[in-house]
């Protein structure tokens, strides 16, 4: 059996994808398994035991070449995939995914599997939850596992070996955030980082923030890491990659920030977080890191930025009494 999961989303719609990966492995562990993803989210997947193959195409926004050359390049993948001749592909998004099943009818798979428009698929689900329900179609039922990513041990060896000897615990603050509404101020993080009682790595998305393909928090970084002063143990670490930064938090103890893709990376690894999310009832449940201790912090209005410094530390030491 030839099966190709498809998603084309952000980077952690991908990694809550992982569970369902898993199921469908372990339910066929002989069939070939794929995925069709894009440049952006495609290190979610490195080193993951349950996939075959990674098919990585670039979106438009991405691109670091020109119009011309991106597009021929998107022609011969799914050229590539068409002769793969797959018996199912799987549009692995929690609702109608209508450029996905136009993307699957060029590959004439035998079988598309996914969800129908105006479908209910329940609001009270996580996104996990949700993505599981696809694999119904193939026998694979149960209850979906953790998220899982899968950092290489030479890239972990290369990020321990830049740490200060002698401090054992790490928390990794994350201060990036894609929605600008989700953005904690610079003076916050300050504060935060000075009392918390271990070693802080910070990690941050990098690039500058005028960056229209990938804005980037290198100037929010450095403001943090001068501010902070010499007494704190903080270990600014610029992580060029997905793979780095799953690397990095791998070394972790514990994970600070807001919603978004290095959240979900780090339930993957297990680690227990707090994260900054919206007052939204529905967003808490759909989007709340799966499967591992964790606290949210909510504003009592909308902006993320009204959270309170002592919130978080609070939720912290919460978690650190379990």
């Amino acid at each position: 059996m030839r099966i190709l999961v498809i998603r084309r989303d952000n980077i952690g719609d991908l990694v809550c994808t992982t569970p369902l990966l898993a199921a469908l492995r372990r339910r066929y562990p002989s069939a070939h398994l794929a995925a069709l993803v894009n440049s952006y989210n495609a290190g979610v997947l490195a080193g993951n035991p349950d996939i075959d193959a990674v098919h990585v195409y670039t979106k438009l926004k991405h691109r670091e070449h020109s119009l011309l050359a991106t597009l021929a390049a998107r022609l011969r993948l799914l050229s590539t995939l068409r002769r793969q001749e797959f018996d199912h592909v799987i549009l692995a998004k929690s609702g109608f995914d209508r450029h996905g099943r136009a993307l699957a009818r060029r590959l004439r798979p035998k079988n598309i599997v996914g969800f129908a428009p105006g479908e209910a698929i329940g609001e009270d689900l996580h996104e996990v939850e949700i993505v599981m329900k696809l694999g119904a179609a193939l026998d694979v039922n149960g209850p979906p596992g953790p998220l899982r990513v899968y950092p290489e041990r030479t890239r972990v060896e290369h990020w321990k070996s830049r740490l200060p000897a002698g401090e054992r615990s790490w928390v990794a603050v994350h201060i990036s955030a894609r929605v600008p509404g989700r953005i904690w101020p610079v003076e916050n993080f300050v504060s935060l980082i000075q009392r918390l009682e271990s070693g802080v790595i910070l990690l941050w998305s990098p690039g500058s923030a005028d960056d229209p393909r990938h804005p980037g928090d290198d100037a929010r970084a450095a403001q943090i890491a001068t501010a902070c002063g010499p007494g704190v143990k903080l270990v600014p670490a610029k992580t060029e990659s997905l793979e780095d930064l799953s690397a990095m938090l791998s070394l972790c103890r514990g994970f600070i920030g807001p919603d978004g893709g290095a959240m979900h990376l780090a339930a993957g690894l297990g680690l227990p977080v707090v994260a900054f999310f919206e007052n939204l009832a529905a967003k808490k449940r759909h989007w709340h890191p799966w499967q591992v201790p964790y606290e949210l912090v909510c504003p009592e209005g909308e902006d993320i930025a009204q959270v309170r410094v002592d919130q978080v530390l609070r939720a912290w030491r919460r978690l650190q009494a379990q």
